[in-house]
């Protein structure tokens, strides 16, 4: 597959982004000047991220496990499936906590908060989400021009508005260093430490806890100490939001598609057998789907991939007896040579 479609895809995406961010911010009449660095971000990501999820997804592997998703809207119960699945893998993450429930609650907070902090911060930035004050202590907020909430400066919807943002990052903190404490108490081992797995921790913890520093170096009086605190927390968005098509956090990109899996392999669909023992194998769909993608590259195995694992090694095995002339023969597990006794 060349590069035309995910370049294609990634240029529509974000052209419908900046007619997205022209209207929603009424003809870019309510962006934040000071936030101009972090909107040529995350606009220069979301070209990148969109450009790297098509060119994975659009990869025959996985395309195979797209359109199966896709043709889950057709079928009421394939779709419960998924639905239940992104449920328990995609919000919940049940699958993590069957390795560690602490792993579990620490991933939970890194990408809770994570995400927390996206939805918050996007919006304003893209001048989506403003307030306005209606009296000397209230303030109504508007997403898209449309007023969604009235509230009182000192009252807890107030405290949770200025402070959503702190919370996220508090979170981010324990979920990021919970993680980096786990990885250097293992590093004797290969690639623990490697800077694919400790970059993206590194980042989510500067960004978070220069994000923590702002409001600190704000009420300390210093106008210099809060442009720095400020300069540095930028910086450290930018490069997450560039760093994120192209790192370790790209597996958010990624994971959808193990809901395709599932829905593959879930109980009562068509399986197939194997041709020399008859042992189940995989489900029908996902056999031909390989069949498919080996011929389509020039390979032709012969019915070998119809086989279990056992049945395979036994065929060469026999194979390579023929043409050295041994008198062997693999016999299959839990049966005995001729006179041999228990």
């Amino acid at each position: 597959m060349t590069a035309a479609r995910p370049l294609r895809d990634a240029t529509v995406a974000t052209l419908g982004l900046l007619a997205a961010i022209h209207a929603g911010s009424g003809g870019l009449t309510r962006l934040d000047p000071a936030l101009l660095g972090y909107l040529a971000a995350t606009v220069a990501a979301g070209f990148a991220t969109v450009y790297r999820m098509s060119a994975f997804w659009r990869r025959p592997a996985s395309a195979f496990y797209v359109r199966t998703l896709l043709g889950t809207v057709r079928h009421p119960r394939r779709l419960g499936q998924m639905l239940r699945g992104a449920a328990r893998d995609l919000a919940a993450q049940r699958f993590i906590a069957r390795r560690s429930r602490a792993r579990w609650l620490a991933h939970l907070l890194l990408s809770g908060g994570t995400l927390a902090s996206f939805a918050i911060t996007l919006p304003l930035v893209w001048g989506w989400l403003h307030f306005e004050a209606e009296e000397q202590r209230t303030y109504r907020a508007f997403f898209l021009s449309i007023p969604v909430t009235r509230f009182a400066v000192d009252g807890a919807v107030g405290w949770l508005v200025f402070h959503a943002l702190s919370l996220a990052a508090v979170t981010v903190v324990f979920g990021s260093a919970y993680f980096l404490v786990v990885r250097l108490r293992a590093r004797d081992r290969p690639g623990t430490t490697g800077g694919f797995h400790l970059g993206p921790l590194g980042l989510l913890l500067a960004v978070a806890l220069t994000g923590l520093a702002l409001p600190v170096a704000g009420r300390s009086g210093s106008p210099g100490l809060f442009q720095a605190a400020a300069t540095v927390h930028e910086v450290s968005v930018i490069v997450l939001l560039l760093a994120l098509p192209f790192s370790k956090l790209a597996h958010l990109l990624i994971r959808p598609l193990q809901l395709g899996v599932q829905v593959v392999r879930a109980p009562g669909v068509p399986r197939v057998s194997c041709a020399g023992c008859g042992a189940a194998l995989a489900p029908a769909a996902q056999r031909d789907a390989v069949e498919g993608l080996l011929e389509a590259r020039g390979f032709r195995l012969a019915g070998y991939q119809r086989r279990c694992p056992a049945c395979r090694r036994r065929q060469v095995a026999a194979a390579q007896a023929e043409l050295l002339g041994a008198q062997f023969q693999p016999r299959p597990a839990g049966t005995r040579a001729s006179g041999e006794t228990a």
